[in-house]
């Protein structure tokens, strides 16, 4: 038995649904502010559990699955004027109330500004890139959401590739009234998989604001037949003893 509570959108009654072992359930949730903007989400609750969250929608992204159910049984679509949740294969484990919601909208609009640092990074295989992102806004670091995405040549939408954590932020000083807080990201650029646009982005208020965007890519080689043997020199490394000989006297 799955109930699907949703008080907070355009059906105010909870519904019931029952399924045999093995069948498959479609949850819909429709919301009388239209506005395709909000992220919208799932949550899952058990009988005296947290809630879990089942997973998120943007406008511009595809919609994402949390770790504990990102499994090919459970799908979510975005629909007219809300969103679904598919759950294929149905079994004992999926029980519970499953709700729907979106971020608040806060009347007054909040000043948020996301700048990343630095903004191209080229590196060599199998070296770390760390990746630094400066959030100014007049809500407290505690009640933002800054998640980091990456943008790869071919994909129609960037995909999320980390989350932080509330106790993941450093304080810097800007003025009583804005809050100014430092995430970093640190990654090793193993191989042309792991290279493209990093984007910072804050979630808040039902919108996602995001960085300026760090393009990251491989130091291209270049080989040199010497004798015997070969020499290989990253171009980053040829360019930066160039530029240094061209300086001298």
């Amino acid at each position: 038995m799955i109930a699907n509570s949703v008080p907070a959108v355009r059906n105010s009654e909870s519904v019931v649904i029952s399924a045999e072992p093995g069948k498959e359930v479609t949850i819909t949730c429709t919301f009388v502010d239209d506005s395709s903007a909000d992220v919208r989400m799932w949550y899952k609750q058990r009988l005296e559990h947290v809630p879990l969250e089942v997973g998120s929608t943007f406008k511009y992204m595809n919609p994402v699955m949390s770790p504990r159910f990102k499994q090919p049984r459970f799908k979510i679509d975005k629909i007219e004027n809300g969103i679904s949740l598919r759950i294929e294969n149905v079994t004992k484990e999926d029980e519970g109330i499953y709700f729907c919601g979106k971020f608040l909208d806060i009347e007054r609009q909040s000043d948020i500004s996301v700048l990343q640092t630095p903004v191209r990074g080229s590196v060599s295989p199998g070296e770390p890139v760390t990746l630094q992102c400066t959030v100014l806004s007049e809500i407290r670091a505690a009640d933002l959401r800054v998640l980091w995405f990456r943008a790869a040549a071919g994909q129609s939408f960037p995909e999320i590739i980390y989350t932080h954590q509330n106790s993941s932020s450093r304080q810097c000083e800007i003025s009583s009234s804005t809050s100014c807080s430092l995430y970093e990201f640190s990654k090793n650029i193993l191989n042309q998989h792991h290279t493209g646009t990093y984007y910072c982005a804050v979630a808040a208020c039902g919108k996602i604001i995001f960085g300026n965007g760090t393009s990251v890519e491989l130091s291209k080689l270049f080989c040199v037949l010497l004798g015997t043997h070969v020499v290989c020199i990253y171009l980053q490394t040829l360019y930066i003893s160039t530029y240094n000989l061209d300086q001298g006297p």
